[in-house]
């Protein structure tokens, strides 16, 4: 099978999925001063740029990492 043709399963996008909001969940009790909303959206913009990684089992490591960075350098 080549790159072009592998396509996440169900389970893979749910496993993400529910990877993400911890990740969502974690960052919102972290950074608690800041409403909910916008670590939200902070978070969703860090996984946009990882919408076309063909390899998708780190994405919520690397989305959490930069969704991080980027909350702590608008403080």
């Amino acid at each position: 099978m080549t790159t072009e043709e592998h396509r996440p399963g169900i389970d893979e996008e749910l496993r993400e999925q529910v990877a993400v909001e911890h990740v969502k969940q974690a960052l919102t009790s972290d950074f608690d001063d800041r409403p909910a909303g916008e670590v939200e959206q902070v978070v969703e913009e860090a996984r946009e740029q990882y919408s076309d990684a063909t390899v998708r089992d780190f994405v919520p490591n690397l989305v959490e990492r930069d969704a991080r960075d980027r909350l702590k350098e608008s403080e």
